[in-house]
């Protein structure tokens, strides 16, 4: 009985000293034997009150996460410990609170002790982070998509000037011709550079893991696709309202975003482009899909592997070959596969499989 007093006090000494919420739990009385003033402002309740009321914990707790924490409570009375695991509240319609907390069993799985944490902050610098991404990629991929044509096209005419029409004595004007085709090389160059240099660090980066809803990540990115490519037609098909995972937002975001631009660049105008999201007992699958030129049978065995998939987009874009291969070290980050399905002149599907939470 001693030892116990003694572990409490310890635990109820870090909860005075912590900004984050500290709990001790009675799993056989259902009740909290302490809180701190941290844990009661997490969850916009008195302590008198969650004492008398445990349950108010979850009076505030998104339906959606339910399920999700009903599966980590088994999960910690197996293992006798979790962490990381990530739930929202929900009090007011502008006030959304991202919790994440950990907690051990012990005293034979007889007590709970946790540390809960207000993620709030850092979930909306996280989607800050994927947004201004998103954006970014976006414009890029319009400059390399919409612009790559035109630039090709200025590229072979001043080629055609300095061939036919470029005097052999008159040096200054060959010299300005011959600049201007290196600064529009150049202006392909650096953008294909920039985003392929940008996937391949990401791929090297470790997983950073967290929890967000598939669904609202692809609708995001396919609203900013549509807007720099207004030639095709997007559509998202799933019959789930939000699917909740546990895996890393910024190379998810990537790996769509990657996938779909590629369907972008083999796809003719007014093209369909469907996004297909299925859920399994343990997995998801993501389908991408258009009705674009396919993939020639030849290239089928080296899509993935750097630089051998490589083509020249509808536009003219130049490919650096690494695209789908970033892709796939990417998905195989987040413990995924990826295969596909293509015909010539008849479209491409890709399908990504990714592991539930």
């Amino acid at each position: 009985m001693k030892n116990k007093s003694f572990q409490h006090k310890d635990i109820e000494r870090i909860g005075a000293l912590s900004s984050d919420g500290v709990f001790i739990y009675s799993v056989q009385e259902k009740k909290f034997l302490f809180l701190n003033k941290a844990f009661s402002r997490i969850f916009n309740e008195s302590a008198t009150s969650l004492m008398t009321n445990p349950m108010l914990v979850i009076k505030c707790l998104k339906a959606e996460d339910t399920y999700y924490l009903q599966k980590r409570f088994e999960e910690l009375m197996q293992t006798g410990s979790i962490t990381g695991t990530e739930f929202r509240l929900q009090f007011k319609e502008a006030d959304l609170r991202h919790i994440c907390c950990d907690v051990y069993a012990i005293q034979h799985k007889k007590t709970l002790v946790g540390f809960v944490k207000d993620v709030t902050d850092a979930k909306e610098h996280e989607d800050f982070i994927i947004n201004t991404g998103a954006r970014k990629d976006t414009l890029l991929d319009m400059v390399t998509h919409n612009l790559s044509g035109p630039l090709y096209l200025s590229k072979t005419i001043l080629e055609s000037v300095k061939r036919n029409y470029v005097e052999p004595g008159n040096a200054p004007i060959g010299a300005e011709v011959k600049m201007l085709m290196e600064t529009t090389e150049q202006c392909i160059d650096i953008v294909n550079d920039f985003l392929r240099e940008e996937h391949q660090e990401s791929a090297n980066i470790y997983v950073k893991k967290s929890r967000f809803d598939l669904i609202e990540k692809i609708k995001a990115t396919v609203e900013k696709l549509k807007v720099t490519n207004p030639d095709k037609r997007f559509r998202l098909i799933t019959k789930l309202e939000n699917l909740n995972i546990t895996t890393d937002s910024v190379k998810f975001f990537q790996i769509i975003h990657n996938l779909l631009s590629n369907a972008i660049k083999f796809t003719k105008e007014n093209g369909k482009i469907d996004i297909t999201v299925t859920e399994q007992k343990k997995n998801f699958v993501i389908a991408i899909k258009d009705n674009g030129i396919g993939i020639p049978s030849k290239l089928h065995p080296m899509i993935f592997y750097k630089r051998n998939g490589r083509r020249q987009g509808l536009k003219g874009e130049k490919s650096s070959g690494l695209g789908l291969s970033i892709a796939r070290k990417l998905i195989e980050l987040l413990d995924g596969q990826i295969w596909f399905k293509s015909q010539e002149n008849k479209g491409t599907t890709f399908f990504v499989r990714l592991p539930k939470e």
